[in-house]
């Protein structure tokens, strides 16, 4: 099939900040794939529209294993990242589909490109690579919509 590109185009993405660390486990035989599932995952996103340059600037940072509670063994994890999105044609498009573009989309590739380079750092560590479990964007959306309703 021929694929057909989107009006959503990435101009650029920065990795802004990266910090990785590894938490020696006490025990010797730990289950590696329950350990990943049971690490807090916090991300926190910045959405910034330049409309003079028609241009989407996007910060998103993303925290693993690092709660306030403390942390689990194996791997703690930050990286952040920037990215900067243009839309063709913006003013030909639904409204909708515009809004998607803008949030849901460009949310979500700064987070697959954080999960590749997070990927790539853990990788060579030495419970081998950390792969960051899908994350549900319309509901990082509400949850960030719904703190900037309390400030």
């Amino acid at each position: 099939m021929k694929a057909k590109f989107s009006p959503l185009q990435l101009l650029d993405f920065k990795l802004l900040e990266s910090h990785f660390e590894f938490l020696v486990p006490e025990e010797s035989e730990i289950d590696i794939k329950e350990l990943f599932q049971s690490y807090s995952v916090d991300i926190d996103f910045g959405i910034r529209n330049n409309e003079k340059a028609q241009e989407i600037q996007l910060f998103t940072m993303i925290q693993v294993n690092s709660g306030k509670e403390g942390s689990l063994p194996g791997y703690k994890i930050m990286v952040e990242g920037g990215g900067t999105f243009r839309i063709q044609n913006s003013e030909a498009l639904e409204e909708n589909l515009k809004n998607n573009l803008t949030q849901f989309s460009t949310l979500n590739m700064m987070i697959n490109n954080l999960r590749n380079i997070i990927y790539q750092i853990t990788n060579l560590g030495p419970m081998g690579g950390y792969l960051l479990q899908p994350i549900d964007i319309t509901q990082l959306l509400r949850d960030k919509a719904g703190k900037g309703d309390k400030n």
